[in-house]
């Protein structure tokens, strides 16, 4: 089981036992599929290497006066 497996079942246990009584076996699967690409999200952010230097992109968007 790989690290992003076991954090999915972790989290989703946690809402589960939170909340599983009062939804149905329908529900409890859009959340599992919810919270598997909740993990996924967060694996790719984890992937991203940054430097202590490294600041937010900035889009520059020049002002137009509306006519």
């Amino acid at each position: 089981m790989s690290d992003s497996n076991s954090e999915s079942e972790i989290l989703f246990g946690m809402v589960r036992g939170r909340y599983g009584d009062r939804l149905n076996d329908d529900e409890l699967e859009e959340v599992r599929k919810g919270v598997d690409a909740l993990v996924e999200a967060a694996e790719s952010l984890r992937a991203v290497k940054l430097e202590n230097g490294d600041e937010p992109f900035s889009v520059f968007t020049p002002y137009r006066r509306e006519d």
